[in-house]
């Protein structure tokens, strides 16, 4: 497979959707992140499913604390993401993992890698992918941070159709746009939740 090369129009639009966050208030980011929180807990998709992978947010993200807790308060399993050598995998979020994970050079927490936790695709799968992105179209399209990531994990778990968990994001209102530039490699999300 070649390499990604850097699509100029992703990149402005990562610029420009990193501008309208950063002029958002903090109470700006509560509200919407209140309002996102309140349309998952809803829905239909999360409310039947057992085993969801979400991310742990930074500040420029829509909040995900209160879904882990949510999640977690109602017996279901929380799935993180690890980054470690190229590749990404979902790792089961035991309670006050969140206050002893390490931060990954761009903020991110995750499992260290003395923390040994399952892993959701060697134990049952996942029912939905609460994912993250920069930009998304109504329609489905994302934008990812350029690591490529999601969209290599969503990629192998749609191979098999009948076992491939709902993708849904969740956005700021500025991070949905009328149009995402994209290439054969990025995967569609199934539904984009947002606060308006």
């Amino acid at each position: 497979m070649s390499p990604i090369k850097p699509n100029p129009a992703k990149a402005l639009l990562r610029n420009e959707i990193a501008a309208k966050i950063a002029a958002l208030t903090n109470e700006e980011k509560k509200r919407q992140s209140q309002i996102v929180y309140e349309k998952v807990i809803n829905h239909s998709w999360y409310k039947s499913s057992s085993r969801i992978a979400l991310y742990m947010s930074t500040e420029n993200e829509i909040d995900t604390a209160p879904l882990i807790k949510h999640i977690q308060a109602r017996g279901a399993a929380a799935f993180v993401p690890q980054y470690a050598g190229g590749r990404m995998r979902m790792l089961h979020l035991e309670t006050g993992d969140e206050q002893t994970m390490p931060k990954t050079k761009h903020g991110i927490s995750q499992h260290g890698k003395d923390q040994a936790r399952d892993d959701a695709l060697e134990t049952g799968g996942l029912d939905l992918i609460i994912a993250p992105g920069v930009a998304f179209s109504r329609s489905g399209d994302r934008l990812g941070h350029g690591g490529g990531y999601y969209d290599k994990f969503i990629t192998n778990l749609r191979l098999n159709p009948e076992t491939a968990p709902k993708i849904v994001a969740v956005a700021f209102n500025c991070q949905v746009v009328d149009e995402v530039p994209t290439n054969e490699q990025d995967q569609k999300v199934d539904e984009v939740i947002f606060a308006e």
